[in-house]
């Protein structure tokens, strides 16, 4: 256990045991003891120290992770780089990090750098990790988030105004090609280890590769249009430099490596992580951090299947409530052909999305509140984006685009129904993702990589929070509605299950159909898609939710027994959503001081506390 969660902090109080203990995760090693009161001095000193080591850790993300880096308009040098070198580049940062924050004075932090110090240390202990796990790391190249995918949204929001920034984006463009044979050269290696992309998974790989390959002029590499600053010369020489190393490094190694994939992808059917030499540790560690909490594989697969079981008794009441069928096929049919769920209008489908955001804001203005300043547009997804895009997508603001969008995929939705857009709106913009996202964004005291931090403990976990909240407002949701809400939450339970089921417990992709089958409406294409593709894709990605969910209510149950009639909900959400995106025992740790100041506050002057 870290001895600086054991510190006497300003406020004559401590952190609990249990707290220490949720902690120790990632926060191993101090090389202080208990020592004297703080002077201004060394608050002075530790509030300094701090930011230098926040400051470098933003520099390091520019180069480590220049798809984050953009989001705070940040210029890049280097696209994402997903050899070893860079994951031992990485540990060797974080291991000096570490050093640096135990050298710091905790107790002379103010509450709020307190937390940026502890969110550091969970940032470095994962960071130095990954190392370990680079071989069985066979996320790369997954449709949607591979490192192509990332680097072309660091290309895409480059703007080309001079020559240092044309010549810039001509070095980013060339590593495109110094990726595609790093990444074979790395599964080339794999393979001799005996570690292989499962075939389907290799096939959609090799099809995405292959979907890069294009003449300069339509090249996904090709620069911005918008380069009207540059002078005619300094733009035909952009123009014709990207062009001869798209048609000339970039393609040719595309195909390199879209060939071996395809050649790759006989070799196996076996899924999930499970399957591979060191496979087990590496789900083990990504599990805890995408949920941020200690928990055991076996531990979360039981907890999903508590969740499912919980959750499915309440879709069963709101089920009947609203008259709606038991049989998944009649119920189908009946989503089909019923005219209060039937969608068939694009326009009509985001004017509607747009009416139930408003509804939501004002519904549940009492407990969530402020609402974002931040301008939301919503919309829909091109047609011929649409088929392989999920539901629908949060597209967060950006300091170069300060307003999110939000855009639906009317070619799902439409198949799906309108059964399916109370949980979307509730659980992805209000009270959820885009509030708390909103809010994040809004609060320009975040040291960098708070405010652009995002974990899926904290941030998937809201969104299921918010939505049990909602269906305890009475009144707040249709019978109907509180159906279509509960049956999201459980297929984030379901997830749960399928992901740990996949990536630990070896099950085939029949045993997870016939799980999904037992407790979801949607098609089996669509079952496939959303989560069999997405457990094996992305291990642990499906985890976040569920887990992170249950933590916050637990974290509010934890603050309504210590604060009895002082507990206000409204208070304690703006408190979370304050903090931001944070690792969950993190948020537990600064909970506590809060419910302590909460405790030794004035008393109220009214019993009139929301709960």
């Amino acid at each position: 256990m870290s001895c600086a969660l054991l510190y006497q902090r300003p406020g004559r109080w401590c952190r609990s045991a249990g707290l220490a203990a949720l902690l120790a995760f990632g926060l191993q090693g101090c090389a202080a003891s208990l020592r004297r009161a703080p002077s201004l001095a060394d608050s002075l000193l530790a509030s300094r120290q701090l930011g230098e080591v926040t400051d470098d850790y933003w520099q390091f993300l520019r180069v480590s992770r220049p798809d984050v880096a953009v989001r705070a308009d940040s210029t890049v040098a280097a696209l994402p780089d997903p050899t070893q070198d860079r994951a031992k580049g990485d540990a060797q940062f974080a291991r000096e990090g570490l050093a640096r924050l135990d050298e710091i004075f905790v107790e002379a932090l103010t509450e709020d750098d307190y937390v940026t110090w502890l969110s550091m240390r969970w940032e470095m202990e994962a960071l130095g990790g990954w190392t370990a796990y680079h071989w069985t790391n066979l996320t790369d190249l997954s449709p949607g988030r591979s490192v192509f995918d990332r680097s072309i949204e660091v290309l895409r929001s480059q703007r080309v105004v001079n020559l240092l920034s044309a010549q810039r984006y001509i070095a980013l463009v060339s590593s495109v090609g110094d990726v595609a044979r790093d990444i074979r050269r790395d599964f080339e290696e794999r393979a001799t280890r005996d570690i292989r992309l499962p075939r389907q998974s290799a096939d959609r790989a090799a099809a995405h590769v292959r979907s890069l390959i294009a003449p300069a002029a339509m090249s996904p590499f090709a620069p911005p249009r918008d380069t009207l600053a540059l002078s005619a010369r300094w733009r035909d020489m952009l123009d014709s430099t990207t062009s001869k190393l798209i048609e000339e490094k970039v393609n040719p190694l595309l195909d390199s490596l879209a060939t071996f994939l395809e050649m790759e992808s006989s070799r196996t059917d076996a899924i999930g992580l499970s399957g591979l030499a060191g496979g087990n540790a590496h789900y083990g560690a990504l599990l805890r951090y995408r949920s941020t909490l200690n928990v055991t594989v076996e531990d979360a697969h039981a907890i999903g299947l508590g969740e499912v079981a919980r959750i499915a008794a309440l879709a069963a009441q709101a089920r009947r409530e609203a008259g709606l069928p038991v049989n998944r096929d009649s119920l189908r049919m009946r989503l089909a052909s019923d005219s209060t769920f039937v969608l068939d209008d694009r326009v009509s489908l985001a004017e509607l999305t747009a009416t139930l955001f408003e509804q939501a804001a004002k519904t549940f203005d009492s407990l969530f509140k402020p609402v974002p300043a931040l301008p939301l547009s919503i919309g829909v997804l091109p047609p011929d984006a649409e088929a392989g895009a999920p539901l629908a997508t949060y597209e967060p603001a950006t300091l170069a685009m300060p307003a999110a969008r939000y855009l639906l995929n009317t070619l799902q939705l439409e198949r799906r129904s309108a059964f399916v857009l109370p949980g979307l709106v509730l659980g992805d913009l209000m009270p959820g993702l885009h509030l708390q996202r909103g809010t994040q964004f809004e609060n320009m005291t975040l040291p960098r990589f708070r405010w652009v931090g995002s974990h899926d403990g904290f941030v998937k976990g809201w969104q299921m929070y918010v939505l049990e909240i909602a269906d305890s407002v009475s009144g707040a949701l249709t019978p109907w509605q509180r159906f279509g809400v509960r049956m999201r939450e459980l297929a984030a339970a379901c997830g749960l299950v399928v992901d740990t089921g996949i990536n630990a417990a070896g099950w085939s992709r029949a045993d997870a159909l016939e799980f999904l089958r037992a407790y979801l409406p949607d098609s089996d294409d669509d079952l496939e898609r959303d989560f069999i593709v997405e457990a094996v894709e992305a291990p642990a990605s499906l985890a976040g939710a569920t887990l992170g969910a249950r933590e916050l209510r637990g974290l509010r149950r934890w603050a309504m027994r210590e604060l009895g009639d002082r507990f206000s909900a409204p208070a304690f959400h703006r408190e979370i959503l304050r903090v931001g995106s944070v690792p969950l025992p993190v948020l537990g740790s600064h909970l506590e001081r809060w419910i302590w100041e909460q405790k030794n506050a004035a008393a109220p002057s009214s019993a009139v506390i929301g709960r």
